[in-house]
């Protein structure tokens, strides 16, 4: 009896070595079936605000900017955003709003894009994901285990091409969305008819503008203002723009000395105000595609 028990037990552990695969280098109870792998599409991220500040009360004057008389710095900056905003891979959830510099900035009149914002699509409904199966507590299990297996990666698969399918579905019903602002939002920038404003400059009351804008809509902020940023009026206001980027185009005074002052002025200003680190663009650099990049360089 002893001898026939002594010759049965490793035919028994052949046995379920045989039909198990052995427990591999890993220790893994069951080596061998690779489960499919899902992926769930992924979420739309923060939003984003833009904000355009196009200076109306630019004069042109012989100190300053004889170069580009009235209108050509707010007609081109109006040409320019609305160049810009097919490019700027706006989404649903992204909004835009545009206001004028002028003597008196922060007065409600000089907007002259309202803040707008891309419809948010309804919320995506997707399958319940497939569970996994069970692992294995023992060799014993592993056939069982295997077959399960088999199942999870058929029903897997059929789950992923159904996600698959809803997400391009919704990202189709997006674009649709997005083309449709961005064609509404270009035909009011388009319309706008800026008037002259001789009185005087009124930066900071058009950056309070922007920053009480950014500071109601969460999310990133990204700035843009079209002048020659030659304040005259001296607003005691000084907004927080709380990490805004900021963009200055057609940037140009016709004094190199004068300009470049003005740039480092400024960019000490904003550094005050709590906003990134400006980039000025100078006139003739100034286009959809130049704004669009540095709009774009910080991510969204």
């Amino acid at each position: 009896m002893h001898s026939r028990l002594g010759f049965a037990l490793p035919l028994i552990a052949a046995f379920l070595v045989g039909a198990c695969g052995g427990l591999g280098s890993t220790g893994t109870v069951c080596p061998g079936p690779t489960l499919e792998p899902v992926t769930m599409p992924a979420g739309a991220g923060a939003s984003v605000t833009y904000g355009f500040l196009i200076d109306r009360a630019y004069t042109g004057d012989a100190k300053r900017s004889p170069s580009y008389p009235w209108p050509q710095l707010p007609m081109t900056a109006l040409n320019t955003v609305a160049g810009a905003l097919v490019k700027l891979d706006l989404r649903p959830g992204d909004s835009v709003f545009g206001t004028w510099i002028s003597h008196n900035s922060n007065d409600m009149r000089e907007i002259f894009l309202p803040l707008s914002q891309v419809p948010k699509s309804s919320a995506t409904e997707y399958p319940a994901a497939v569970p996994l199966p069970k692992a294995p507590l023992n060799q014993l299990e592993c056939n069982d285990y295997t077959a399960k297996v088999r199942a999870y990666n058929a029903a897997a698969k059929e789950w992923q091409t159904k996600v698959n399918d809803i997400a391009q579905r919704a990202a189709a019903e997006d674009a649709q969305t997005v083309a449709t602002f961005i064609g509404r939002t270009q035909s009011a920038i388009l319309a706008a008819s800026p008037v002259q404003d001789p009185v005087g400059t009124d930066i900071y009351g058009g950056l309070a503008v922007a920053g009480g804008v950014f500071g109601a809509n969460p999310g990133k902020h990204k700035l843009v203002l079209f002048s020659d940023m030659t304040d005259t009026v001296g607003n005691p206001i000084r907004p927080d723009l709380a990490q805004s980027d900021v963009v200055v185009g057609l940037y140009h005074r016709d004094d190199p000395s004068d300009q470049g002052k003005g740039q480092r002025d400024w960019e000490t200003t904003f550094k005050t105000l709590n906003a990134r680190t400006p980039v000025f663009l100078p006139w003739a650099a100034t286009t959809a595609d130049k704004i669009v990049e540095q709009l774009k360089a910080s991510g969204r």
